[in-house]
């Protein structure tokens, strides 16, 4: 597994972050207009549910790029760890075995 993508995340998290904003502006300006007629708003509130799914599944196939990066990092770890701790289990035969002779 690769490293973490910080260069996906680098180049799509401002454009989620940008879009949000949008939808939340957009959002924050249609809430105060009452003079929109309920199949007006009807439709409107339908526009973002569906904008906040697209900004959910976007967060969220990011968030699984996240979890994989950083599960292989983990594995990469133990295996360093591991080769560590043999390493140090060799290293203090060694010296016993030099300082014996």
């Amino acid at each position: 597994m690769s490293p973490i993508p910080w260069a996906a995340i680098l180049t799509h998290g401002p454009a989620v972050l940008a879009a949000a904003r949008t939808l939340l502006a957009t959002q924050s300006k249609k809430a105060t207009d009452v003079t929109r007629t309920p199949d007006t708003r009807l439709g409107q509130l339908e526009k973002a549910s569906v904008e906040t799914a697209r900004l959910l599944q976007e967060l969220a196939e990011q968030m699984q790029a996240l979890t994989l990066a950083q599960q292989a990092l983990q594995r990469k770890i133990q295996m360093a760890l591991i080769a560590g701790v043999v390493a140090s289990a060799l290293a203090v035969i060694a010296v016993v075995l030099a300082l014996t002779n």
